[in-house]
């Protein structure tokens, strides 16, 4: 019996999911918004674009269409590509993805808008601060047992990550203040 293989999905297919469940977009309108926009760690390569949107059409998460008053064929997301987007958006936030993810943690955030409601925006939040929280700490236990015999620019690099993560943690608090003081339309 032949195996089926498993399609797994990136954190380029969710990047890609969230833009377009934003607007419909063509394949060259999602790789301009990875050259323009504050997402732009993502790849606009035609080779990192193209195979993740057939991917993300075979899985059924994404159809081609051509809409209303358009020239242009433009991808668009389905309802199963919409729960998709949501259950990515609700996984709980890890300390290791505070330690190496947290530009995907804030994409994460800026795709909510729509799609979740001021609670579960506000139980993201919370849950990112209390993780960024737990690992300053860390970092500064780091820092002061071992920051003293690290060379001078490793300390400094150092610094500046932990000062990243402290406003990192600050914006944290700030975006949960004005999330429960925004009144929904």
């Amino acid at each position: 019996m032949k195996k089926v293989k498993q399609i797994k999905t990136t954190s380029l297919d969710y990047a890609i999911l969230g833009l377009i469940q934003q607007e419909p977009l063509s394949g060259y309108g999602i790789r301009k918004q990875f050259e323009t926009t504050a997402i732009g760690n993502y790849s606009s390569s035609p080779g990192a674009v193209y195979p993740a949107l057939d991917r993300l059409q075979k899985l059924g998460l994404v159809v081609k269409s051509l809409l209303e008053n358009q020239k242009k064929e433009k991808f668009r997301c389905t309802p199963k590509g919409i729960d998709t987007l949501k259950i990515w958006l609700l996984q709980p936030v890890e300390i290791n993805d505070v330690a190496k993810n947290v530009d995907v943690l804030l994409l994460k955030f800026a795709f909510m808008d729509t799609l979740l409601t001021k609670e579960q925006k506000l139980e993201y939040l919370t849950s990112f601060q209390k993780q960024l929280k737990i690992y300053i700490e860390q970092l500064k236990a780091f820092h002061s047992e071992e920051g003293s015999s690290l060379p001078l620019n490793g300390r400094l690099a150092f610094e500046h990550g932990l000062a990243g993560y402290s406003t990192t943690y600050k914006w944290c608090k700030n975006a949960i203040a004005a999330i429960r003081n925004h009144q929904e339309k």
